[in-house]
């Protein structure tokens, strides 16, 4: 299980286990009209569920009532919707005919396990900068059926999975091995079309005809297995009669469609598409070594056919330079400091300094974060200031507020973010960083009204609702401060933790209204809580 605090800088998050799993929007967000948006976040836990967290019912029979308070909390609470998990009916058409609906939910179950049982990278920046790319790439796809959800895994093997319903997992590794944007955009390019291609689901249903699981099992034990590849293996290889090492095995036909549908992805979002040529040859030279860094090559085996068949379809496109994005040499920078190993940040320090032919960009920034590692803030302010034209820069942005923090500047911090917040009202960055310089320089207030504000679009950001969980119960409000809880150990698949803040909920919040709204948010974890077991129980 993955949780996250702030430090006492901005919201440099670090993994431990707090007590909520890790993962993205189980519910899709409605925003809520301006009559409701006071009771944003109330939901109240009726009489006869209180117990859930101790039985486990495969399901509840929603009354006439309780079919009115769904809609009434699709009306009343951001961070919810009226969307009705049941168990997994895949019916006669198959994954492949599955409905945008329930492969949506097939995604969100995948997101809970993985924020159960991975560790998660949950960094606003690096997020950030992942989903500009990422949705920049998808954009231009064809056949996408849904958002697409990227996030970070702190993994240093050099590896990108992908799920149904647009579930893109990339290890901190892919940004340690890419050399340059274009070559990280072209793994990201290659899952993406995997995804809009269908091949996941083909896969699904394809070993599900010649094994004993059903489609809802099978889908269980893929994602397993690319959650934790090594009993994701066994699962497949023992109860399936698959050989499989780690994640999906696509076949020569289904790799050879995603590397087309890919370049022509990179090139149309403006990328240059050697990248993943580039990518090709790099994978190459590792192959044969025995090094677990190099998984990419078990999920996606290479050959020189492949190879070439990428060049010769690059060499029909016009040449193009490689992306000269300075957020990329950033994101590195970040990487290789707070998400790398190291006996001895002086010893890194020194790398930063002595490397002969480094871009400026990435030493300066590296070497910034590191004297902020040191407590050496006065130079890790000398060193962000010496990169010019980028005072605005969402990586810079953040940093300089861990260091006003760290320096009890945090007013400073405040100020500065505020006037970032008016440009840029739905960048996580800015968000987050003013949030928790807000309460770090007592203004929890402030906090909880820029917080709901991005949580309204944004209901499955795991480290906003840590702060307005924080910030709730610095203001002594314990409704709200309960349901933040509540939703965020629900996005963990932590039910009987979410139930429990429910449970508190209800003797926090005042009326009637919040009841209802709460006690038909219980009939949806109770719901969603069938829908995970369903798949899980296929398993068995």
């Amino acid at each position: 299980m993955c949780y996250y605090e702030p430090r006492t800088s901005a919201f440099q998050p670090t993994a431990r286990h707090l007590s909520a799993p890790c993962e993205e929007p189980v519910l899709r967000a409605l925003k809520p009209t301006a009559a409701h948006r006071s009771v944003a976040l109330r939901i109240i836990c009726p009489p006869r569920l209180k117990k859930l967290n101790q039985a486990r019912p495969n399901s509840i029979k929603v009354s006439l009532k309780a079919a009115a308070l769904t809609a009434l909390l699709a009306l009343s609470a951001p961070a919810l919707s009226a969307e009705s998990y049941q168990a997994p009916d895949i019916g006669t058409a198959g994954i492949t005919g599955m409905t945008v609906q329930r492969e949506k939910q097939v995604g969100e179950y995948f997101m809970r396990m993985a924020r159960s049982h991975l560790a998660i990278a949950d960094d606003p920046v690096l997020n950030e900068y992942l989903d500009t790319v990422g949705n920049k790439l998808v954009a231009h796809a064809h056949n996408v059926r849904f958002p697409f959800k990227f996030f970070i895994v702190k993994n240093a093997a050099l590896n990108a999975s992908a799920f149904l319903g647009g579930k893109i997992q990339v290890n901190t590794g892919l940004f340690h091995y890419a050399d340059s944007e274009d070559e990280f955009a072209s793994v990201l390019a290659h899952e993406i079309s995997h995804v809009t291609q269908r091949h996941i689901a083909r896969y699904i249903e394809a070993q599900s005809r010649s094994s004993s699981l059903t489609v809802a099992g099978m889908i269980g034990a893929v994602a397993m297995a690319i959650i934790n590849p090594a009993l994701g293996a066994a699962a497949l290889s023992t109860t399936v009669g698959i050989s499989a090492q780690s994640g999906i095995n696509f076949t020569r036909e289904n790799e050879a469609e995603a590397d087309r549908i890919g370049i022509g992805l990179l090139y149309d979002a403006g990328f240059n598409p050697e990248g993943m040529c580039d990518m090709f040859r790099k994978l190459m030279s590792m192959q044969g070594k025995i090094n677990a860094a190099y998984s990419m090559l078990i999920d996606h085996p290479l050959s020189e056919v492949r190879l070439a068949e990428a060049q010769e379809r690059v060499a029909q496109l016009p040449k193009r330079h490689n992306s000269t994005n300075a957020d990329f040499s950033f994101a590195k920078a970040r990487i290789e400091v707070r998400y790398t190993e190291h006996r001895d940040l002086e010893e890194l320090r020194q790398r930063f300094l002595n490397t002969k032919g480094l871009n400026k960009l990435y030493r300066n920034y590296g070497l910034a974060l590191v004297c902020f590692e040191q407590k050496n803030y006065a130079q890790a302010r000398e060193y962000l200031q010496a990169l010019e034209g980028y005072r605005n820069n969402i990586f810079v942005l953040d940093l300089l507020t861990d260091i006003d923090l760290a320096s009890h500047n945090g007013l400073m911090a405040v100020n500065r973010l505020q006037e970032a917040l008016r440009s840029h009202p739905d960048n996580q960055v800015v968000v987050i960083n003013l949030a928790n310089a807000c309460l770090e320089t007592s203004q929890a207030a402030r906090a909880v009204k820029v917080l709901n504000t991005y949580l309204g679009r944004h209901p499955d950001n795991t480290l906003a609702l840590d702060l307005l969980a924080k910030a709730s119960f610095k203001l002594k409000d314990r409704c709200n401060a309960l349901q933040a809880q509540g939703q965020l150990s629900a996005l963990y698949a932590n039910y009987g933790r979410a139930v429990s803040s429910y449970n508190e909920a209800l003797n926090s919040c005042p009326g009637a209204y919040s009841r209802d709204v709460l006690q038909a948010r219980l009939v949806q974890l109770s719901e969603q809580r069938a829908f995970d077991e369903a798949i899980e129980k296929g398993l068995k």
